[in-house]
């Protein structure tokens, strides 16, 4: 049985960081980058991926191109997705 291993705020900030460089047809548990940034955080790369498609559902960008994303965003990121939109060159993207 797998145990849900919940997303910390540095996890979730290394997530949207990566979001913001990649394209949406990049947010594929096979790519490279996806598989390494999933192997530092000690995650798997479904997961990152997965996670990087919850913040694709808060993109007005994606939301505009009928993108939805998924459904699963919880509360934390949508409060990260808040904190880099209004201080994107703080938060390194």
């Amino acid at each position: 049985m797998n145990v849900r291993k919940p997303w910390t705020r540095d996890e979730l900030i290394i997530a949207m960081n990566l979001y913001c460089k990649l394209p949406f047809g990049q947010l594929d548990h096979r790519k490279p980058i996806i598989i390494e940034v999933a192997e530092k955080l000690g995650r798997t790369p479904s997961s990152l991926a997965m996670k990087l498609s919850n913040f694709a559902s808060l993109d007005p960008i994606e939301q505009a191109r009928s993108i939805r994303g998924l459904s699963g965003a919880s509360k934390a990121d949508r409060k990260i997705w808040e904190e880099f939109t209004a201080n994107r060159e703080q938060l390194g993207t």
